[in-house]
């Protein structure tokens, strides 16, 4: 013959004298109490700093709290207090949270605040940049350099300019060659002059 299941105010007593399997049978018993309780007060969507395991961790203290809290006569049935517990411990993690959330934002720095008594320089303005187009020198170097390369266009006949280009871009020499109509050599020999101007604009 099958044994009642304990009641709840049988387990509530195992549970103050310590009982390990009492424990586990109250967690059990509620188990579905905490879930519902937890998805019911979680935001959509949910926040990606909460840990729903977390969540479910702290309901298991709210149960056990109350199981040492619990008194017959608060005029209510065991459950009815445990889920106000529950609830209350996983809402306090939550606040604490959020907490945690607020504050990182009030003690951060928008790159729009002066740092300047003339409000003239903003602390975007004192972050140092490291990729090479915001860098000046970068910057005036490479429109010489454009400069250059359109002085070596006006020097080179149209067909010699195309098969720099065409390298430039990434064609191979067999490629360039096809297109233009001449051997590979042409335009291996094309390029090796080319660089040779280069070279002494640059010096």
């Amino acid at each position: 013959m099958d044994l009642p299941f304990p009641s709840d105010y049988e387990i509530v007593y195992f549970v103050r004298q310590n009982d390990e399997w009492s424990q586990r049978l109250l967690i059990n018993k509620y188990h579905r109490s905490i879930w519902a309780i937890i998805h019911s007060i979680l935001p959509s969507p949910t926040p990606k700093h909460l840990s729903l395991d977390e969540l479910y961790q702290e309901g298991c203290i709210g149960l056990l709290e109350a199981a040492d809290s619990y008194r017959d006569d608060m005029g209510v049935t065991f459950g009815t207090f445990a889920r106000v517990c529950i609830e209350r411990e996983i809402r306090s993690l939550m606040r604490k949270y959020r907490s945690a959330s607020y504050s990182l934002l009030s003690n951060s720095l928008s790159l729009d605040m002066s740092v300047s008594e003339d409000d003239n320089l903003l602390l975007m303005d004192t972050i140092a940049c490291t990729r090479p187009e915001y860098d000046p020198r970068y910057a005036a170097d490479l429109s010489w350099a454009r400069d250059q390369l359109e002085k070596l266009k006006e020097t080179l006949p149209a067909e010699q300019w195309l098969i720099y280009q065409k390298h430039a871009e990434g064609y191979s020499y067999r490629e360039i060659a096809k297109m233009i109509g001449c051997s590979d050599k042409t335009v291996d020999n094309t390029l090796q002059r080319i660089r040779k101007k280069l070279a002494t604009l640059f010096d």
